[in-house]
């Protein structure tokens, strides 16, 4: 019993180090800062499911499927969506931007057509479109 106990406190002592330590690391991408700063801008998207994501993405897609504003300004982009989610985009080339904790964003505003891309970590379900 008394090993049992011991390895219950270890166990937590491991756990508690991990989530100590894992808030130190920084998540996302690393900002790019070479080139000429991109211009203040904002563009429409609207996205659509692609068909390599799985059936059960179908569950989602009413509220991703909604107009999307990427406004730039002073080198970051906010992700706006329809139903009124705020999301921090890092630059991680020129005019491209990039975010995501438990989903995986990048909008690439070089490109013509401009582009959006939404994803699940596993890439599952991806959603992408084109600049309205």
């Amino acid at each position: 019993m008394e090993t049992l106990a011991r390895e219950a406190v270890r166990s937590c002592l491991a756990l508690s180090a991990a989530v100590l330590f894992g808030g130190c690391v920084q998540d996302g991408p690393k900002p790019y800062t070479g080139g000429p700063r991109d211009q203040n801008s904002s563009t429409v998207f609207n996205l659509s499911l692609t068909p390599a994501s799985i059936a059960n993405c179908m569950l989602a897609d009413p509220g991703m499927s909604r107009p999307m504003t990427v406004t730039v300004t002073n080198d970051t982009a906010m992700l706006l969506t329809a139903g009124g989610i705020h999301y921090g985009l890092t630059r991680v080339a020129p005019n491209v931007y990039s975010g995501g904790d438990w989903i995986k964003i990048r909008a690439n505003l070089a490109g013509s057509p401009k582009t959006l891309s939404v994803s699940t970590n596993d890439d599952r379900c991806t959603w992408a479109g084109a600049s309205s």
